[in-house]
């Protein structure tokens, strides 16, 4: 993240919001991924998760070098609603392989 010297109150805490999001879906995106590729299902919310942890990373990159209030949290929330497109896809994936695992 990059460092910077008079931007106002609140820029860092909301970039360090925006790294947790990309974390988050980042994570996701993984556990997807790695699940779908072990079961030969769910390719594609597999992709709908690396997409969005893209897009989470993206905001995040884009809170760190703000140096608006405003815009730091709208990338802010952007990332997190990416982050949450990427867990929503990796329970997908989830669901897929229990699925298939029932119909055993």
């Amino acid at each position: 993240m990059k460092t910077t010297t008079n931007v106002p109150t609140g820029v860092a805490a909301a970039a360090a919001d925006a790294a947790c999001a990309a974390d988050a879906a980042s994570r996701a995106a993984q556990a997807a991924s790695h699940w779908a590729q072990l079961s030969g299902v769910a390719n594609e919310d597999a992709a709908e998760a690396i997409a969005a942890a893209w897009r989470a990373n993206r905001a995040s990159e884009r809170a760190s070098y703000t140096s608006s209030l405003d815009e730091a949290w709208l990338q802010a929330a952007t990332a997190w609603a990416a982050a949450t497109t990427a867990i929503e896809a990796d329970q997908r994936v989830s669901a897929q392989i229990v699925a298939g695992l029932a119909a055993l």
